[in-house]
């Protein structure tokens, strides 16, 4: 794990003008992996396009956290459903 690959909760809560109840229940839904270093929690970048798209659901759409939950799972499934219509594709066109 790199450094570079960690950015500060609070630099996000700053960023964001987010509140730490918020941060809170995304943990405990564990919609976000976040890891403790030094008494601090950190997101890995990657994660910041799930992270910002939770805050656009949860204060633009006024989505609670199940729902926010409900949302990501079905999100999940989808893309997995999208790989698999790819690579079923891709089959057929070896034998067209």
């Amino acid at each position: 794990m790199n450094d570079k690959e960690l950015i500060s909760i609070q630099k996000v809560i700053i960023h964001h003008n987010l509140d730490e109840q918020f941060i809170e229940s995304i943990e405990s839904f564990q919609l976000i992996e976040f890891v403790v270093k030094d008494s601090d929690r950190y997101v890995y970048i990657e994660q910041l396009p799930t992270l910002e798209k939770i805050i656009r659901l949860y204060y633009d759409l006024e989505v609670n956290m199940q729902g926010i939950d409900v949302i990501n799972n079905m999100l999940d499934r989808m893309d997995a459903m999208h790989r698999t219509i790819q690579q079923l594709q891709n089959k057929l066109k070896l034998y067209e």
